[in-house]
């Protein structure tokens, strides 16, 4: 009889523990019940990964604020349980004398008074033995304006062997002696307390900083990163009305990217001294006009990347770069004209914008173009989206939500004055509130839609229960044997050029995908719907 080798079990520890690295924390733990070797795996494994939504259940955290969880008898009792583990688990290792690899701990304060000591000893406990990545977040309740904030110890100012620190919801308090940041490349602060003077502490002191992410931070008011020699990303996302100005002088800068509320806009100054070396930019919700934006990215020659995103007072973008490779636009409510000339573009995004007088000098693929429709459908906004896309020679993925009272399209007339084939879409997602459009218009909306493009992937949300009739609808409708025909003699509708349309995949929400067999049995329950995304595949006669 065939034994089986249990060759994995005899790998050198640090292999198994390496192998470990790549599983989640549950899964990682659920090891330690193969055999007494793998519970010895676990016991000495130097990654812990310890979040409080591990021990609640998933509808309690989407039903209830903190605030009220607190008040509920069994989630106190659930992180009671988690702050055992913890403790237990840190402390079991720390008595092995080995060096700690990785910690992070997600978690709320249940008692102001037992919590912040605790929270002092577990970061203790890890520093003395050697960490080199810390992840540490308080929950906070701010639904409830929960004012408690945790102040970190000031032991974790001399943790020179940190490579990585992520911190949010605390609160720093700047030392009185020097820190001792010697090993620190990423610092990532979420919802941290902190002044200008700590930052530049901060910066002064961690020689070695490669990647800084500030995001919103109180307690800033004249920001300014500076002398960070080593800095290669800088990441600062704001909601503070506190914020008045940002100041970055960073000759070394590869990346950069500034977020900020629509409804602030930002700070009254931003200052970016020339990045010479600077290849990606990401600005969200940043007040430039169009002279102030050509100065801007000027002083990025070697700038590969741009994203755009919710600039509402840029009207006009006007781009000349052969360096640049990637181009997102989204949300720029006010946008007018687009005049890209950049022959080395590889990827073209844009999304949520009105319909622009456009100018792309780049024979690169659009890789997501989406667009919104909230009134009656009318032929004008079809013709606008149909000369909009013609100007690509490949659309890989659209996105059409469309939320309607009406259709006021007719295909024959629009085809009369411009009878040009469908663009070729890879993918076509529709999302479609049809609640108020009766039956009878479905055939109205599809035509629209397919006069524009023709798609060989349609995605559909089963979300939404007021979209299933006309999913069910549609689907029977492509498959109609009968729906080859023509508008006229001298007009042929897509109807014409559809071959066939069958489903091609289920995915249900959090990424589970129907294998054949439940593919099977989902089209015996049609049209019962699980939450999910239904694709469609569609062959067309066109030609390429």
């Amino acid at each position: 009889m065939d034994e089986t080798v249990d060759c994995i079990s005899d790998l050198p520890i640090f292999i198994i523990h390496h192998i470990m690295s790549f599983l989640s924390a549950k899964e990682a733990a659920r090891t330690s019940i193969l055999s007494k070797r793998w519970r010895q795996f676990q016991s000495s494994f130097p990654i812990f990964d310890f979040s409080q939504h591990n021990f609640r259940r998933s509808e309690d955290a989407s039903r209830y604020t903190l605030f009220f969880l607190r008040k509920n008898r069994k989630f106190r009792r659930s992180l009671k349980r988690f702050i055992r583990v913890v403790d237990r688990s840190l402390s079991r290792f720390c008595e092995l004398n080995l060096s700690m690899q990785k910690l992070r701990i997600f978690i709320s304060v249940i008692d102001l008074q037992r919590s912040p000591p605790l929270f002092d000893k577990w970061i203790r406990l890890a520093l003395e033995n050697g960490l080199k990545d810390l992840d540490f977040e308080i929950i906070s309740d701010e639904e409830n304006n929960e004012v408690f904030t945790y102040t970190l110890p000031q032991t974790i100012f001399s943790a020179n062997l940190l490579t990585s620190l992520r911190l949010g919801g605390c609160k720093f308090e700047q030392p009185s002696y020097a820190m001792s940041f010697h090993s620190l490349k990423e610092l990532c602060l979420d919802r941290i307390y902190l002044n200008d003077q700590m930052v530049q502490k901060l910066i002064s002191e961690c020689h070695l900083l490669e990647d800084l992410w500030l995001e919103n931070c109180s307690g800033l008011k004249f920001l300014c990163i500076c002398e960070a020699h080593k800095l290669k990303i800088l990441t600062i996302r704001s909601e503070s009305i506190e914020l008045e100005s940002i100041n970055i002088v960073v000759p070394g800068l590869q990346q950069l990217s500034l977020r900020f509320t629509l409804s602030w806009g930002g700070p009254r100054v931003v200052d970016v001294a020339a990045c010479p070396l600077l290849e990606k930019l990401y600005l969200t919700s940043f007040k430039l006009k169009e002279e102030e934006f050509h100065n801007f990215i000027s002083k990025f020659p070697l700038l590969k990347d741009l994203l755009l995103c919710g600039c509402l007072l840029l009207e006009r973008i006007k781009i000349s770069s052969n360096q640049l490779k990637y181009l997102s636009i989204k949300l720029c409510e006010n946008l007018k004209a687009i005049d890209v000339d950049a022959p080395n573009l590889l990827s073209y995004s844009f999304q949520r914008n009105p319909f622009p007088i456009i100018s792309i000098n780049s024979r690169c693929p659009w890789k997501k173009i989406e667009f919104t429709c909230r009134d009656d459908l009318d032929g004008c906004w079809f013709l606008n989206l149909k000369e909009f896309l013609g100007l690509s020679n490949q659309i890989d993925d659209l996105t059409l939500e469309l939320r309607l009272s009406q259709s006021l399209f007719n295909l024959y007339e629009l085809s009369r004055c411009f009878n040009s084939l469908p663009v070729g879409v890879g993918s076509l997602m529709l999302w479609m509130d049809l609640s108020d459009v009766s039956p009878s218009e479905y055939e109205i909306v599809l035509d629209g839609i397919f006069w524009i493009c023709y798609p060989r992937t349609l995605c559909l949300s089963t979300m939404y229960e007021e979209q299933h009739p006309f999913i069910v609808w549609l689907y029977d409708y492509l498959r109609n044997p009968e729906l080859k025909n023509c508008n006229s003699d001298d007009i042929k509708s897509w109807r014409y050029y559809l071959m066939d349309a069958k489903i091609e995949s289920f995915k249900q929400f959090g990424g589970l995908m129907l294998n054949s067999d439940q593919l099977n049995q989902f089209m015996d329950e049609w049209p019962k719907f699980p939450d999910g995304f239904l694709r469609l595949h569609l062959d067309w006669c066109f030609s390429e």
